[in-house]
């Protein structure tokens, strides 16, 4: 095992990343179609509730709230377009999931491949990141055939467990107010804030554990569980490096969303006011917004594969 630094994990992941570039547009594609077939499953209930009509109507707040103030009579008067409608939408929805499992799976291999081929003190050389190219249309294709079932159930465990933290502070918040009504505010104090830190302690093991376990997934032998156990391993092993790299993962998008916002208003100053002017000045600076993001994530994901791949060996299978 090479125990590795936090800072040689992101030079690794840097040369991986420009090794690879190719990834770029195919993380961009990938979060482009899974957003739209995220909205695409919401459309047959809206459609079934009335929502086309409350579209066609104009949109205003107060159009808004006379139709969710009608959509339990609704529901209750179409039982059956309703029902259709959300199995319409759940297949929607699964087939979002598929689609971001293949591209997850071909992304992961292409980029654990990398770690594995790069041998150990490759970011100490020049031209290092030769040595990280692994990428190729086919071998991603591969990939992806391979690993979607894998990342289709990471998905749904992923979602489990937070769904099982956000239920914890839900019952911790429905607590405070209980103590608070039965012992006065000290005990509604005390319940919340004794509660909230190791709360706020586990969401940040769980962002920790997400951004670990994707790399491992794609290990040999590995798959949905046995990835998250080594995932939640490493980061218990290499709490700090893990943490360095979510916290430059944060900075960085906080830097590049405040630059975007500031051009974008800068931009918004300087252009005529025509409808197709402000749509193209959205559209560009959404299109760069993507490009950042796909690169970020890239990269990032980059950087934990060379903790993981050091941390407990392994190819992608």
């Amino acid at each position: 095992m090479n125990r590795r630094s936090a800072i040689d994990c992101l030079r690794r992941g840097f040369l991986s990343t420009r090794a690879n570039l190719g990834l770029l547009p195919l993380k961009a594609l990938q979060d482009l179609l899974v957003t739209l077939l995220i909205v695409a499953s919401l459309v047959p209930p809206i459609l079934v509730l009335g929502g086309q009509a409350l579209l066609e109507g104009g949109w205003s707040e107060a159009a808004l709230e006379s139709w969710l103030a009608g959509l339990g009579d609704e529901v209750a008067s179409r039982m059956v377009p309703v029902a259709l409608a959300s199995v319409a939408s759940l297949v929607i929805g699964l087939l979002a999931v598929m689609v971001w499992g293949w591209f997850e799976g071909g992304l992961l291999g292409i980029l654990v491949a990398a770690e594995r081929q790069a041998r150990p003190g490759a970011e100490d050389h020049a031209g290092g990141w030769r040595w990280f190219r692994t990428f190729s249309l086919r071998d991603f294709s591969g990939w992806g055939g391979r690993h979607v079932w894998r990342f289709f159930w990471f998905f749904h465990l992923t979602m489990t467990a937070a769904l099982v933290l956000v239920v914890i502070g839900l019952l911790l918040a429905l607590a405070a107010v209980y103590g608070g009504e039965s012992w006065g505010a000290g005990a509604a104090f005390g319940i919340g804030c004794g509660g909230a830190l190791p709360l706020a302690f586990a969401f940040l093991v769980f962002a920790l554990w997400f951004s670990a376990a994707q790399p491992a997934v794609a290990l040999e032998g590995s798959g949905a569980v046995r990835g998250s156990a080594l995932g939640l391993r490493v980061v218990g092993r290499r709490l700090g490096a893990a943490l360095l790299l979510l916290l430059v993962m944060m900075v960085v998008a906080t830097v590049l969303g405040i630059a975007l916002a500031v051009g974008q208003g800068m931009a918004g100053l300087l252009i005529e006011d025509s409808l197709g002017a402000w749509v193209a000045l959205y559209l560009s600076f959404f299109l760069v917004q993507v490009a950042l993001g796909a690169a970020l994530n890239v990269f990032i994901l980059a950087s934990y594969s060379s903790l993981v791949v050091a941390e407990v060996g392994g190819e992608p299978q």
